[in-house]
């Protein structure tokens, strides 16, 4: 069950609401970061070119001449365009590898190696003569060129991070809010800082009057406002022993109520003053965990946006048809279309639509899930529901971007599941909303669908679409649609 105090986190502020952090005009600061990050990323970028194009050609140096099918400006830019392709879609330009690429090296090394495979690929199918030099020299040359490049990206990402971290020090204040439940100094504030790899921007602290250098929030209406603005876009929330238990449940609180907002969210803990861990030096026992984060990047996001208007596209050529018959046979006992509002990305609402399965009179005070036999669905519905059809006019949710072709099943707000919603039977129900419901999902494809009748059966679901979360990529939503067509033909649970 949520906190009672949980919601005081997500009431929208007045437009009156006015704080000491009004006068300095936050709003300049995320537009001001985005811009600093994205020449950032062009230059982490450019780095990666010019070493994806200087590899090959020393290679051919080092070792002996390319072979003949890898020379030329349109093959050396081919080489440079796979490898900066395969790291866009790996992920290695957002924050976390940018900023720490010798953390993230098995993870370069991986994605550098799928690149050239298919490059070396691309030369075999291309070529239609002897190679020239022998075969042997050209995979020394191969290799060689793998090794410089790797050795490369490394190199330049680790300058570039260096680079980075130090002009983070000397920027101005930025979107990052320190939450803490008891006093901060100076001291604790300038080691929050080192710890989160740029400077804290303000201070949350539930009303106590203090600052230590930072813009103070002084209403929790306004904190929530400035993140749905996305003037903050992350948390730092710092814990410690001597917090009392009034301080930690408003703490467990306000994570509850951010499971479904634009927001990263880290906690911060003194290691030895928590679990007295020893052998850490004094002043470098801050200890640092991401409790939150957005799990797809604005590229990753582009990409699946994509993705979801071509096979969008796709299943409405494909699907059209029928569900012009559809509709015609709905026409005449009534609408055709069920609309109902439904929790999207980030919280916000939206509103779905279905072919209509049940009959108009079937009116309940809050959202119902339909349960086997249920009266309230016609015989056209049921068919529609044994087959998921009555979910194709779904498919215009998605060319209006309310939701994806893979994601978590959107859900209205406070669905009734026996004598509990969902809401209330998970307190972290909401962080599947940071992504796009969708059309289709983990849970669904793994037969979690029907009754919820026990919160386990919520909990099941909800872990699922957590795992689908955290394990995101564009190949695990192209083998969800493949196995989503055996789900709906075996049709579990589907009433």
């Amino acid at each position: 069950m949520p906190h009672q105090d949980a919601h005081v986190f997500l009431t929208a502020a007045p437009k009156t609401t006015r704080d000491s952090a009004a006068s300095h005009n936050p709003d300049v600061y995320p537009l001001r970061h985005a811009l600093g990050w994205a020449s950032g990323v062009g230059l982490l970028i450019l780095a990666d070119a010019t070493a994806a194009l200087a590899a090959p050609r020393l290679a051919g140096l080092l070792i002996g001449p390319a072979p003949t099918l890898t020379t030329g400006a349109t093959n050396w830019l081919a080489y440079a365009a796979f490898t900066i392709g395969f790291m866009l879609f790996a992920g290695l330009y957002a924050p976390a590898p940018a900023r720490a690429p010798l953390d993230h090296a098995p993870a370069i090394l991986r994605t550098l190696i799928a690149a050239h495979v298919v490059i070396l690929l691309r030369l075999a199918l291309l070529r239609t003569a002897p190679a020239t030099p022998p075969l042997a020299a050209s995979i020394a040359w191969a290799a060689t060129a793998f090794a410089l490049a790797a050795g490369l990206i490394l190199g330049t990402r680790t300058l570039i991070a260096l680079w980075w971290r130090r002009a983070e020090r000397t920027a101005p204040r930025g979107s990052i809010a320190l939450v803490i439940a008891g006093p901060c100094d100076r001291d604790l504030r300038a080691r929050l800082d080192r710890l989160s790899g740029r400077n804290l921007g303000y201070l949350f602290a539930w009303g106590l009057p203090q600052s230590a250098g930072l813009r103070v929030i002084t209403a929790a209406d306004t904190f929530a406002a400035m993140i749905r603005a996305g003037t903050i876009t992350d948390i730092l929330v710092f814990t410690r022993r001597s917090d009392d238990a009034a301080a930690r449940r408003r703490i467990d609180a306000l994570l509850a109520s951010l499971a479904d907002q634009p927001v990263r969210v880290r906690l911060a803990f003194d290691a030895v003053a928590e679990i007295g861990a020893g052998g850490i030096a004094q002043g470098q026992s801050l200890r640092m965990v991401t409790v939150l984060d957005r799990p797809i990047r604005p590229l990753a996001a582009a990409y699946k946006r994509g993705f979801d208007l071509l096979g969008a596209t796709i299943l409405l050529i494909l699907f059209g048809p029928l569900m012009g018959l559809i509709a015609l046979l709905l026409a005449p006992s009534g609408p055709i279309l069920f609309r109902q509002r439904r929790i999207g990305l980030d919280g916000a609402p939206f509103t779905v639509f279905k072919f209509r399965t049940m009959q108009t009179t079937a009116r309940t005070s809050a959202p119902l899930q339909a349960r086997r036999d249920d009266r309230r669905i016609t015989p056209i519905g049921a068919i529609l529901r044994r087959l998921s059809l009555d979910e194709l006019p779904q498919i215009f949710n998605v060319l209006r971007g309310d939701m994806s072709l893979v994601g978590p099943r959107p859900h209205a707000p406070h669905t009734s599941a026996g004598d509990f919603t969902f809401e209330q039977a998970l307190e972290f129900y909401g962080v599947r909303h940071r992504v796009k419901p969708g059309l289709t999902g983990l849970a669904q494809v793994r037969g979690l669908r029907g009754p919820t009748d026990h919160p386990d059966m919520i909990a099941a679901r909800v872990a699922a679409d957590l795992d689908y979360i955290e394990r995101w990529s564009p190949s695990l939503d192209l083998a969800i649609l493949l196995r989503t067509i055996p789900a709906v033909i075996g049709g579990r649970n589907a009433f």
